[in-house]
């Protein structure tokens, strides 16, 4: 199942890519930035299902990097899928930070779901003692 996601992580980046130069008319509609948006904490979020760690957290965030930066810089037959423009920085931009964000929330999880499951943690007595003034 882990090698299934992140292979729809490297599916979603080629989307993604192929997607951000849209235009509707005059008017261009980064809609691989959208797509980005509602994949990356679904990807991330399965990932960490499988894998319960930092790296399963981050696996699916460096496979979307390289493959944007791969596939974009040298796409098929030579086409340049990133082209230097204002969309390329907002999909790049986007995508690191929307990652970063999901990469945290999930650490912060496991990190609470760890120290809930040490024997003892966030349990201490209910009261406090100190000494009696004489």
């Amino acid at each position: 199942m882990l090698l299934a996601l992140l292979v729809i992580s490297i599916l979603l980046a080629v989307l993604e890519l192929m997607f951000q130069s849209l235009y509707i008319g005059p008017v261009p509609v980064p809609a691989g930035t959208l797509m980005i948006l509602l994949t990356m904490p679904w990807l991330v979020r399965a990932t960490v299902a499988e894998l319960p760690s930092a790296g399963g957290a981050a696996a699916p965030i460096l496979v979307w990097f390289l493959t944007t930066a791969v596939v974009g810089a040298f796409g098929p037959g030579g086409d340049m899928l990133l082209p230097l423009s204002w969309q390329t920085l907002l999909l790049l931009f986007t995508g690191v930070a929307v990652g970063m964000v999901c990469f945290r929330r999930a650490v912060d999880r496991l990190a609470g779901e760890a120290a809930g499951a040490r024997p003892g943690a966030g349990t201490g007595p209910a009261t406090t003692t100190r000494k009696a003034r004489p």
